[in-house]
This record gives structure tokens, C-alpha cells and sequence, in this order.
């Protein structure tokens, strides 16, 4: 797929889109380029109006990568991930490439789709605000889509809890597994973001200090996320832990069920093989009715063990 660039620029008060080729030489106003699936080309054709670090952009090519934040002299760099669950097991994080300068923001993206195109087709609520306006509404957009993955995980787990409860099975456990993977994904990038976003509401060059507080806001929504996440974390091993009990406690009734079975039948062989011996002077061995007195001894015998187990509650 052929990189396509997006040029969203303030002019008269008024946002105006296009091609690179369509930017004015001189703008005065906010300036945000979107490249979506680009290449080298692309990045160089960007690198010929803004300065954009050699570093910087080799991370760009060189996909996935975790969240981070590097400042450099001219321009913030910022790799943002937009996690979403997907339907069979685990996270996937669309990637975002920011690079932050004075009234210019170049975002990079592989996807055609995400909180950047959508915030693209509203730019003219944010654009002329500022490039870091911009900015807070995409990391805003992308942070409020985690919440439903957070729910949608917390109703899982719900689920699985109750399941354990009443009937554990092999997978249920399964299920559990991934939605433990899935929450120690979304750590790994929530972490790292939570980190990035504090830094980068600190940044006195590119961030105004009106905007300040608005990237505090997404912290702190990232840090609730994260509260949320190790919460779940528990239930998740909580749940674990009941289905072990669950699957121990299977155990023992199984083996207690057999054990009081052989228990039963320990003295029934013992009868049965000592008149299976082969000895000619044996009491009652050619009395008539011998055969049924050791079976109706052996019913007795029986018979008085289940009853006796059944009193004390052992079956």
C-alpha cells in the first residue's frame, strides 16, 4: 500500500486539507501532517520542511515498538499504542508515531483507521487551538477506548468466576488464561504510556501551560486503568485458585468414592479366596447350602459396610 499523506494546516481561521505540496511555503498558524502506511520516501519528503530526527524515524520503519518518550532539542518524540481485545485471545495494539515541535505535529500510523482519523475529521474543533490540542484529543480518544476493553475483561472474568463455582472444567481454564494474558498486555503498554503522558505534560517548549492540566487528565486516566488492571489481575488469580480448589476437592471425592468401594470389597475377596484354596478338609465345603451362606454372608458383610459408612458420613 502506497503512503498517503494528510496535511491539515490553520489559514484565515479556517482549517484547510491537502497534500504536502498544497502547504504554504510560510504558515503562521498550527500544522498537522498525518502519514499513514508511509516509507522512506514519505519521511523524507515530511523531513524536507520539518526536522525530524534520523533515530526517530528509523523506529517509525521498524514496527512494533513499546511506548516511550525521547526529547530531542527541536521536536518530542512520542510511540504511542492504542490496545484493543481481540475476539479469539490477547491484545492488539495500533501503533502511533508522534513527533512534537513548535506549531507543527507529524503523526505516523500503519493503520487507515483509530483516533487519529477520527479526530482528523473534527480538526477543526482542535487544530486552531494548537498542535498540542490536537495531540491531548488523540491520546484522549484512544485512552477513553480502553475502558470498554477493561470491562469487557471484568465481565469475563465474572463469568469464569461463577463457572468455577459451580461447574469447573478444563476450558473454562482456557478462557482464564486469556484473559490473564490479555490483562498482562494491557500492562505493558499502560505502564509505559502512563510514564510518557506525565513527561510530556512537563514539556514547558511544546506543551502551553493551559494544556497542561489536560494532559494530566490522561494520566490520571491511565493510572486508574492501571488500578483497575492489577485489580483484575487478582480476580484472575483468585479465580485460578478456585478452580484448583475445585479440581482438588474433584479429586478427593473420586478418591474417596473408590477408596470406600475397595474397603467394601476387601473383605468379600478375603472370603471368596480362602474357600478358593484348594484343601480337601475345609469347614462347610460340601455342605449343600455353603455356596449361598458365603454369599449371603458376603451381601451381609457388605451391606453393613455402606450402612456404617453412610452414618458417618464417610460416602
Amino acid at each position: 500500500m502506497a503512503a498517503r499523506i494528510t496535511v491539515r494546516w490553520v489559514e484565515d481561521g479556517a482549517v484547510r486539507t491537502g497534500e504536502l505540496h498544497d502547504l504554504p511555503p510560510a504558515v503562521a498558524g498550527p500544522v498537522w501532517i498525518d502519514l499513514a502506511d508511509p516509507d522512506q520516501s514519505a519521511f523524507e519528503e515530511v523531513r524536507a520542511r520539518y526536522p525530524l530526527p534520523p533515530l526517530a524515524v528509523e523506529d517509525c520503519l521498524h514496527t512494533p515498538q513499546r511506548p516511550k518518550l525521547d526529547v530531542y532539542p527541536e521536536v518530542t518524540f512520542l510511540i504511542w499504542l492504542f490496545p484493543s481485545l481481540l475476539a479469539g485471545d490477547g491484545i492488539e495494539a495500533q501503533e502511533l508515531d508522534v513527533f512534537l515541535g513548535q506549531e507543527y505535529l507529524v503523526t505516523v500510523r500503519a493503520d487507515a483507521s483509530g483516533p487519529a482519523e477520527r479526530i482528523g475529521a473534527v480538526a477543526g474543533g482542535y487544530l486552531p487551538r494548537g498542535v498540542e490540542w490536537t495531540l491531548h484529543a488523540i491520546l484522549d480518544e484512544g485512552v477513553d477506548a480502553v475502558f470498554p476493553v477493561i470491562e469487557a475483561l471484568s465481565d469475563e472474568l465474572e463469568t469464569l468466576e461463577d463457572l468455577m463455582l459451580s461447574d469447573a472444567r478444563p476450558e473454562h481454564l482456557q478462557r482464564l488464561y486469556a484473559a490473564r494474558r490479555a490483562l498482562v498486555q494491557l500492562h505493558k503498554v499502560v505502564g509505559p504510556e502512563r510514564d510518557a503522558v506525565r513527561g510530556l505534560a512537563r514539556l514547558e517548549a511544546f506543551v502551553e501551560p493551559e494544556a497542561y492540566m489536560y494532559f494530566q487528565d490522561i494520566g490520571d486516566h491511565l493510572a486508574r486503568v492501571a488500578d483497575q488492571i492489577d485489580t483484575y489481575r487478582e480476580v484472575a488469580s483468585g479465580t485460578m485458585d478456585i478452580y484448583l480448589s475445585a479440581q482438588s476437592n474433584r479429586m478427593n471425592q473420586i478418591m474417596k468414592t473408590l477408596t470406600v468401594v475397595a474397603t467394601i470389597f476387601m473383605p468379600l475377596t478375603l472370603i471368596s479366596g480362602i474357600y478358593g484354596m484348594n484343601f480337601r478338609h475345609m469347614p462347610e465345603l460340601e455342605w449343600p447350602f455353603g455356596y449361598f451362606a458365603a454369599l449371603g454372608l458376603m451381601g451381609a458383610i457388605a451391606l453393613g459396610m455402606t450402612w456404617y459408612f453412610r452414618r458417618r458420613d464417610w460416602w
